[in-house]
């Protein structure tokens, strides 16, 4: 099932994203199975044009095809965003990887933000991003 802005859903995606959570202004997206956590995004930042995503998972199968369309057609659609950032530490291969899998390209780096590396910035245009075009088993898009 998809859930939106549990609160604890998103406290726990963001510290396993390596961020932080704000109810207030941030917006979480989790899929959960008989009342555990699979793994879902946050959205943070929003500028009118763009916004910035943290996705963590929590179990190998985690991401379904209901949570990839929402995931996408929340910024893209019912935000109307162009564009959709992640910040990524250039140490951590595996949520990069993940990244470049998903269709994010790397736009710039930032020298020296962490101990033991740079910031990735990465980035997804709506135009280019081919989750839009799946359609949901079990949501219905909002009217």
């Amino acid at each position: 099932m998809i859930v939106f802005n549990n609160a604890v859903y998103g406290d726990r995606i963001a510290k396993a994203a390596g961020t932080t959570f704000n109810q207030r202004g941030d917006v979480c997206i989790a899929r959960e199975e008989r009342g555990e956590l699979w793994g879902g995004a946050i959205y943070t930042g929003y500028t009118g044009s763009s916004v910035g995503v943290h996705m963590a998972g929590f179990r190998p199968d985690w991401i379904n095809q209901d949570l990839l369309w929402v995931c996408f057609h929340y910024p893209f659609v019912q935000l109307g965003c162009s564009k959709l950032l992640g910040q990524v530490p250039s140490s951590n291969l595996k949520a990069l990887e993940f990244d470049l899998k998903m269709g994010f390209i790397e736009e710039t780096r930032v020298k020296d933000v962490f101990p033991d590396g740079d910031l990735v910035v990465m980035s997804m245009k709506k135009e280019t991003c081919r989750w839009l075009k799946l359609k949901p088993r079990s949501l219905k898009e909002p009217v």
